[in-house]
């Protein structure tokens, strides 16, 4: 696979898959060998969803792994994309934050810090980057720890918190990172494409069950509505590319899938998943809508203005 132009098209596999619960071996040796199918075809890149390791099990311990096995899956990824030259967005992994002694507790008030991280690595087998979770779905907020809440407790007195919203520049173009409910947040999407984001990569694990029965009774597809509307939205609005992969599995258990591409001006790109089947798809991302869409709304140009922008804070409000 030759580098790809930053403002060329690419393929890219989208691994819409369930993980076997707590088998991370198991699920890591699925995932390769979808991989290597990706490579096969074509793509250039390949995403697999959140939680795509262990499943989305918090009440076990064995959910998390620890910071050193979490290095070791990761090493494990860069070889297999240096071995088929494709640059890999691992989903995400849940692992202990560094330099924490290891627990068996899961909980968070037993002091374990639980991080969401999912990691950029290119055709070469380079860590490029990664992201950690910032805004946690309600429920993942007993268990795990957003970006933000780990970073004020790690930093020294009179430190700054980082921004959680990095670009990486990757051979693919500048990409940012952000991880299934973060799609409700535009302020997240504002600041990668501030940063210069042509690309936005977001593994998921989003399903019907997301929604309370009382408002299913109202609309059972409610949650793929959200998602659906609101990538297109995210793709327009930033004209950025959107690459969302989400978890698959049965419609009976609430996976509704929809992994899928979005760009300005086209939507949603013919061939997308349109429901919760597990597999593999591979799909065009044309770089060109991307910089047709930006020449004619102009939003980057409007961002990066001085003159006059929105802008808010709590104190304001």
């Amino acid at each position: 696979m030759a580098t790809v132009k930053a403002d060329a098209s690419f393929k890219v596999a989208l691994i819409q898959s369930r993980a076997k619960p707590l088998d991370a071996d198991y699920n890591f040796s699925r995932a390769a060998e979808q991989i290597r199918a990706a490579a096969s075809e074509g793509a250039s890149l390949a995403v697999l969803p959140e939680y795509h390791l262990t499943g989305w099990v918090p009440e076990e311990s064995s959910f998390a792994l620890t910071a050193e096995k979490a290095l070791q899956f990761r090493q494990k990824y860069q070889d297999l994309a240096a071995e088929l030259h494709i640059n890999i967005c691992t989903g995400t992994v849940v692992s202990e934050a560094p330099n924490q002694t290891p627990s068996h507790n899961h909980l968070k008030d037993a002091g374990r810090t639980l991080l969401n991280t999912s990691d950029f690595i290119d055709h070469n087998g380079n860590f490029l980057g990664s992201y950690t979770k910032t805004n946690l779905w309600i429920p993942e907020r007993r268990t795990l720890t957003s970006f933000i809440e780990h970073a004020r407790g790690a930093a020294k007195e009179g430190q700054s918190t980082p921004n959680p919203h990095t670009v990486i520049d990757t051979p693919l173009g500048p990409v940012g990172i952000l991880v299934c409910w973060d799609l409700a947040f535009p302020e997240a999407f504002r600041q990668l494409v501030l940063a210069g984001a042509k690309i936005i990569i977001i593994p998921s694990y989003w399903t019907s069950s997301d929604m309370c029965s009382e408002g299913l009774a109202y609309n059972q597809e409610c949650e793929k509505m959200f998602v659906q509307n609101t990538l297109v939205t995210r793709a327009f609005e930033n004209t950025a590319a959107v690459i969302y992969c989400n978890s698959g599995g049965p419609a009976q258990e609430g996976f509704f899938g929809c992994s899928q591409v979005v760009l300005p001006i086209l939507g949603t790109v013919p061939g997308s998943f349109t429901d919760g089947k597990e597999g593999m798809r591979t799909l065009e991302v044309d770089m060109r809508l991307v910089d047709i869409a930006e020449k004619n709304y102009q939003i980057r140009k409007d961002l990066a203005g001085e003159n006059w922008h929105y802008g808010y804070s709590k104190a304001n409000l």
